[in-house]
């Protein structure tokens, strides 16, 4: 073994890593959210897209979270779930209210570019024009959410028939595996389903409709602590418009998952 690093090289081309970094901006097996504040989301588009973004304000953060939650439901489907009602209609609305249009670059390339509107734009723009990237040539279904329900970690699948379905194998795969060994029909799968198979909403689910953590939306669930009265309003549209009913099993497997592995 020898003291010079081992240099890990990136499979994922450059628009499928924009895309990739936009959607794991938040981590849910932890809940932590790199935007708590419009000025976070500020700071993050500066290093990650090079864009100097002002006057974000709360508003902007709630949109740019909508679509954050709405490309993961599309990355799932890449990797064989079906989304949840209204999933589609969500991100379709939240895509909607972006001012963008097509143009013509000095050297001739077409690209998605702000059209007007809020400061927004112009991110969520790059955004969605390194996803178009990713389609027109044909990386895109090799971008995936991972299966692990507490989990969905977006990933680029490297593997050689495009199968992989969890972010890591050292990591979510093999928790899957070894848990289906050790307890062969466990009261929880955590796994997301596919194909005919039906997935109930979860509380994962629910804060990213809503766009707030998923402590913000126990404490609406349980009325443990207070909650501001338009975020708790939005919980709870999200809450009915997904039909979540709360999964004590669920809820269990979650807090003994906490940590990743």
């Amino acid at each position: 073994m020898t003291d010079s690093a081992v240099e890990v090289v990136d499979p994922a081309p450059e628009h499928a890593r924009i895309v990739r970094e936009f959607v794991n901006t938040v981590e849910w097996q932890v809940d932590e959210d790199a935007w708590q504040a419009p000025e976070d989301l500020a700071a993050w588009c500066g290093t990650h897209l090079g864009l100097e973004v002002g006057g974000l304000d709360e508003a902007d953060l709630l949109q740019a979270r909508r679509v954050r939650e709405g490309l993961r439901a599309l990355l799932l489907m890449n990797a064989g779930h079906d989304p949840l009602p209204t999933d589609l209609h969500r991100l379709d609305e939240a895509l909607g209210a972006l001012p963008l249009r097509m143009r013509v670059t000095p050297g001739g390339e077409l690209r998605l570019a702000p059209a007007g509107g809020g400061p927004l734009a112009e991110p969520l723009g790059v955004v969605l024009a390194a996803m178009e990237a990713a389609r027109s040539a044909g990386a895109w279904p090799r971008l995936k959410a991972c299966s692990r329900d507490t989990c969905r970690w977006a990933y680029w699948d490297a593997s050689r028939n495009g199968s992989a379905r969890w972010c890591s194998m050292a990591g979510c795969g093999n928790f899957v595996k070894m848990r289906r060994r050790n307890r062969p029909v466990p009261p929880v799968e955590d796994v997301l389903p596919q194909g005919d198979r039906p997935r109930a909403p979860t509380l994962l689910d629910v804060a990213g409709r809503a766009g707030v953590s998923m402590k913000t939306v126990s404490n609406v669930v349980t009325g443990a602590v207070r909650v501001a009265e338009p975020t708790r309003a939005r919980v709870l549209a999200a809450i009915d418009e997904l039909g979540y009913r709360p999964n004590l099993a669920a809820r269990a497997l979650r807090t003994g998952a906490a940590d990743r592995v």
